[in-house]
């Protein structure tokens, strides 16, 4: 436990990229306050996942997420909370984006070519 998780494997590093590059895109047009809250949640949750394993850390879920975030990262993590909260307080998502955006390139940037979401395939077998 105290040696931390299995690294993520580069399958799951590239999907959640992925994931956290569509979600950036969607959060720059979104004009509905309840989905800006929906995707500013999913943004914090994929950019922790990638945070905690870039140190490798665990991660969590409810109350334990921005415990061990800023137990893995105190400035990082500090910062991606904060700017989550600045979203929630005032709908500005410029910092939860440029967090995002720094966490994306310590993981080797965004994601957008070479990756297709499940929903993608699916669709394309007429499933």
């Amino acid at each position: 436990m105290a040696a931390g998780p299995d690294p993520l494997t580069r399958k799951e590093r590239d999907d959640t990229r992925y994931g956290l590059t569509d979600l950036l895109d969607d959060l720059a047009d979104v004009q509905d306050r309840h989905e800006q809250l929906v995707l500013a949640d999913r943004v914090l949750r994929s950019a922790s996942i990638l945070l905690t394993d870039h140190h490798p850390a665990w991660w969590g879920n409810g109350k334990w997420l921005p415990r061990r975030l800023t137990a893995a990262d105190p400035v990082l993590g500090a910062a991606l909370l904060q700017a989550h909260l600045t979203l929630a307080e005032h709908a500005d998502p410029a910092p939860l984006t440029a967090m995002a955006q720094e966490i994306l390139d310590l993981m080797g940037g965004p994601l957008r070519e070479g990756c297709s979401s499940l929903w993608a395939e699916r669709g394309k077998n007429g499933e």
